[in-house]
Parts: structure tokens; C-alpha cells; sequence
């Protein structure tokens, strides 16, 4: 039985045994079969480009003919060399067309068959995992472990440093799709070029959903008393199109947050293990907001506020007109609150 665990995956892949000849790639991140895939495909034709060596089938072709896969499996390279067929399963079982193949393996070829998820016990998974001379190979999204030492890694190829608390938040933007993950840091590698390091200003600059928004600004500033900040925020905001009850909800979130944040700091909590109970993911930058924002607020203020806020949402939702009027005051009130909590 030759089953490699997600976590040996990749390694398995750069070190594949000579004995193998049947490959199954399955699982729910799409990227990373994807990878693994072609990674075993070029290692088993050792880097030649020559299109007689490789056949691709997708499943459909397969279903609907599957004499064809032997056909094919077992005719004779012309140039010479080993050949792969790599099949992309798909949604089809292809289990009856493989069943031959797997009875009398053909000479010189190897059967990649990329798959999506499958439950353990299907015929398909069975059959790979039971035979001596194939492996079945799980592909499921990578740990926060796997992310960091692939940023590492990569980061070193092209010369760049990559700080203990950049690449925790870095690696917690990445992971649901091993292909997405590579795109987001190759974009970020070359974005860092010739700096020596990366930096939080970098992952904001160019990996999704990372960017600060006006919105966000706007609100970090209201909370820290900065009327100049509130000013040109806002402005930003409202100027490209946001929508004052969007402004109001995440002013009310942040003060629900802060309140949160605050019963735990006086119960004697830090903010450190209050942030940890809250399961709150921001950036270094955005996190040293929140916690002097945390330092500025009580929890009696909070409450006061949060009271205070509700019969402004609902103006805002009642008169479209008045609605960003409303909001900046909304603003410009707690930026008021916050300077008064430091005197």
C-alpha cells in the first residue's frame, strides 16, 4: 500500500521512486494537484519537451472510449524513450477503463491521473493505494508550517529577507489554493526586488485583499482622535463611491470590537490574549492601531458610544440625502470622545 500524506507530498514528488508507474493526484486544493501533477509529469520525462513523449486524456475522452487508453498506453514511442499519458479526471469514473492496464502494466509508460477530492474507499482511490507499483497522493491546502517555508524559500532564491512578523502576516493571506499562493508571491517578489527585504508596505502594495482601505483609515482615525486623518479619509472614501451605512457598520463593528477587547484588558487580560480570544486577523500596522485605540477607550465609554450610534445607523438608513452628512459626524463625534479620554 503506497499512500503520501499531504505533508511528504512534495518531496515525494522531487524524489520519485524508479518502480512507480501509476500516479494518482487527488484532494480539494485545485492548485496544488495541479502542481504535483506536472511536477511528476516533467520528472518522469526528465525535462524533454518532446509532445510524442506525453499524451493528455480528460475524462470524458476516457469514459466514452476506454479501449483507447491501452491503445495508447501500450504503442511504442517513435523517437524512443519513456512516454506518460496524464489524464485530468474531472467528475468521470474511469476506474473500468484503468482496470487493464493495471493487470498487465505497460512497457515504458507511466498513467498520471489528476483528480479532484476523493472519499477513501472509492474504487478509483482503492486501486492506487493497493497496487505495488502505484502511489496515491493527497493534495489538501497548506499549513500555516508549509506557507512560511515555501515564502522562505522562494524569498531566498531571489535574494530577499523576509522578517518573523512580515511573513506571519503574509502567511496569513495565503493558503486556500496552492496555485493562488504562488501568484501572490511571485507578484510579491518581484514587486520587492533589490530592496534586501520585504516589508509590510510591500503585501499591502500588491497581495489581495491585503490593501488598506479608505474606509478602514477613516475609522482608525476616529478612533484615535485624529480630525486631520478623519479629513482626508473620508473624503477618499466617500469620493470613490462608498456608501455612508458600509461607513456606519464598521464603525459600530469597531466599537463592538473595542468593547470586546476592553471587558477582557480590565478583567486583566493583555491585549495580546484579548486579541488571541477574539480570533481578530490584522496586520502588524493595523494591529498597533487597534491596540492604542484599545488603550484610549473604557469599557463605560464604549457602551455610551455604542448607545449613541444606534439612532445614527438608523437615520442613515432613513434619509439618503442627510446619509453621508450623518456619517462624518458620526465620525467627527468619536474623534471628539477619543481626545477627551486623554485628558
Amino acid at each position: 500500500m503506497t499512500i503520501v500524506a499531504n505533508s511528504g507530498a512534495d518531496q515525494f514528488v522531487k524524489r520519485l521512486p524508479r518502480d512507480m508507474f501509476f500516479f494518482l493526484v487527488h484532494g480539494n486544493d485545485e492548485g496544488l494537484i495541479r502542481e504535483r501533477s506536472r511536477g511528476i509529469v516533467n520528472s518522469l520525462l526528465e525535462g524533454d519537451s518532446d509532445p510524442l513523449r506525453l499524451i493528455r486524456f480528460d475524462g470524458d475522452a476516457v469514459a466514452r472510449e476506454p479501449g483507447t487508453l491501452a491503445e495508447e498506453a501500450d504503442a511504442v514511442s517513435m523517437f524512443g524513450g519513456s512516454r506518460v499519458i496524464w489524464i485530468e479526471l474531472q467528475a468521470r469514473d474511469i476506474a473500468a477503463a484503468l482496470e487493464p492496464l493495471f493487470k498487465a502494466p505497460p512497457r515504458d509508460c507511466a498513467i498520471v491521473v489528476e483528480a479532484g477530492s476523493l472519499k477513501k474507499g472509492t474504487a478509483l482511490r482503492s486501486a492506487f493505494e493497493k497496487m505495488g507499483n502505484g502511489v496515491s497522493i493527497e493534495c489538501y491546502p497548506d499549513d500555516r508550517r508549509s506557507i512560511a517555508a515555501l515564502i522562505d524559500a522562494e524569498a531566498r532564491q531571489v535574494g530577499l529577507s523576509v522578517p518573523p512578523d512580515v511573513r506571519d502576516y503574509l502567511v496569513s493571506l495565503l493558503g486556500s489554493d496552492r496555485m493562488t499562493t504562488r501568484g501572490e508571491i511571485a507578484k510579491l517578489l518581484l514587486y520587492a526586488e533589490g530592496n534586501g527585504a520585504i516589508t509590510i508596505a510591500d503585501i499591502e502594495a500588491v497581495v489581495s485583499d491585503a490593501a488598506p482601505s479608505a474606509l478602514d483609515d477613516a475609522v482608525d482615525h476616529a478612533f484615535l482622535g485624529d480630525n486631520s486623518g478623519i479629513e482626508e479619509t473620508a473624503n477618499r472614501y466617500f469620493g470613490d463611491g462608498g456608501d455612508p451605512g458600509s461607513l456606519l457598520r464598521v464603525i459600530i463593528a469597531r466599537a463592538m470590537l473595542l468593547h470586546r477587547l476592553r471587558l477582557a484588558m480590565e478583567d486583566g487580560r493583555s491585549f495580546e490574549a484579548a486579541m488571541q480570544a477574539q480570533y481578530v486577523r490584522l496586520s502588524p500596522l493595523r494591529r498597533g492601531a487597534l491596540e492604542k485605540q484599545a488603550g484610549r477607550w473604557s469599557v463605560l465609554r464604549l457602551g455610551g458610544l455604542l448607545r449613541a450610534l444606534r439612532p445614527a445607523s438608523a437615520n442613515v438608513r432613513r434619509d439618503t440625502n442627510m446619509a453621508q452628512a450623518i456619517a462624518m459626524r458620526a465620525l467627527w463625534a468619536i474623534a471628539s470622545s477619543a481626545r477627551a479620554g486623554l485628558s
